[in-house]
């Protein structure tokens, strides 16, 4: 069996005629292979790049652009907006785990938006009346989302401008949807604390700490749903609704629930074992743990993890956080994601139902608004092929 080659991330780049940005891309949707290099080093599958370099070979110059329809066909698409490392994410070039420290969703939105001027300096939109308590949280915003052309005469425009000032609205109507509470001009995170009733400040501060970590994680499945719909120029709004759609799926935005149908049955040490071993058993996998992404850990779940151990919280469960990671490595081989401490959030501060997948989604659709501004620059729509496997005609 012959030797597998790796090569560094600049060979690597060089020879795909590429950024390092976009090698990374490659990395993150399984195109390309890599493994811990020296340090704190990456290398690179040397087959899987010269494959992806003779698919390739026969592209015209404007096709190797990041808009280009051959690179929207292998579900890769350049951007400017988050680069995924094993370290940590980062939006335009700032540190996540940086901002996460003392920023909030509005500054970092308008890091995201490359923004010259504060979109958030202005008034509340109007509260929508037909949201009800009876749909589910996603369902409510959805709604919302709908109605904003009645209250905007320009809901349909294209303008970069405009749309960093309609994005701000939209956050708060969606917000003030999920949260059911009128729309409001507070950080976003005083306004959740609000909703919730959390007046603990350190408490509040890892609400502040999520919203800013979880805005963006490059092109994931809503992410990409929503560049799709962005490519044929559907308004702003509309956009938003698609990235919610694909949300709403217990694979993405609602993953933080399913790790709660576990981790609820926790109280005492003792339950540990008891309750990992019978899902080990039964060969379920424990939601919470393993991301596509990240080999090791998830940089966003150690950072929130940390800062609920420092935070002091009066609740059992946070003595019963070392051990439970460590026996579910032992049994599951996998590190814990970022909705693990969504989960434990909602648990240990005793939030109402679905307050983890809420504050997920508040602050993705900050990250949404900026994949929308940017596909907007984009000229070509997104149109990926399928590889045919069915019955051929006779």
């Amino acid at each position: 069996m012959s030797e597998v080659i790796y090569l560094s991330a600049k060979e690597a780049a060089n020879e795909l005629g590429v950024r390092p940005a976009t090698l990374y891309a490659y990395v993150s949707r399984g195109l390309i292979r890599s493994v811990q290099g020296p340090g704190r080093t990456r290398l690179y599958d040397a087959s899987d790049i010269r494959f992806l370099r003779s698919r390739r070979a026969g592209e015209g110059p404007e096709e190797r652009e990041g808009q280009s329809r051959s690179a929207a066909a292998k579900g890769v698409l350049e951007t400017k907006l988050t680069l995924l490392t094993d370290e940590g994410h980062y939006y335009r070039g700032q540190s996540a785990l940086e901002l996460a420290k003392a920023g909030t969703l509005e500054s970092v939105a308008t890091l995201l938006w490359d923004c010259e001027n504060d979109p958030f300096a202005q008034p509340a939109p109007d509260a929508v009346e037909v949201v009800n308590g009876h749909r589910r949280p996603v369902e409510r915003a959805i709604v919302a989302l709908c109605s904003w052309p009645e209250q905007d005469s320009a809901a349909y425009t294209l303008s970069q401008e405009l749309l960093k000032r309609k994005g701000a609205s939209l956050i708060r109507l969606a917000a003030s949807a999920l949260l059911m509470q009128a729309p409001s001009t507070e950080p976003m995170h005083r306004q959740i604390a609000q909703a919730w009733g959390v007046k603990n400040e350190k408490a509040i501060d890892l609400i502040r700490a999520t919203l800013v970590l979880c805005a963006d994680h490059e092109l994931n499945t809503s992410a990409y749903a929503v560049r799709c719909a962005a490519s044929t120029r559907a308004p702003l709004h509309a956009v938003l609704v698609s990235g919610l759609g694909a949300f709403m799926g217990p694979r993405h935005g609602t993953n933080a629930e399913r790790v709660l149908s576990w981790l609820k049955h926790i109280h005492v040490v003792d339950d540990i074992e008891n309750v990992l071993q019978e899902r080990c058993m039964n060969g379920e996998y424990l939601p919470g743990l393993g991301h596509s992404v990240y080999g090791g850990p998830d940089p966003r779940g150690e950072f929130l993890l940390d800062k609920l151990m420092q935070s002091e919280l009066d609740h059992p469960l946070v003595e019963l956080i070392p051990p439970l990671l460590e026996r579910s490595r032992e049994l599951f081989g996998k590190h814990m994601n970022v909705d693990f401490p969504l989960a434990l959030l909602e648990q240990i501060l005793s939030l109402p139902k679905n307050s983890a997948g809420i504050l997920f989604c508040i602050s993705r659709i900050s990250g949404w608004i900026a994949q929308t501004l940017e596909q907007y620059q984009m000229q070509e729509q997104i149109r990926p092929r399928a590889a045919y496997v069915g019955i051929r005609p006779t």
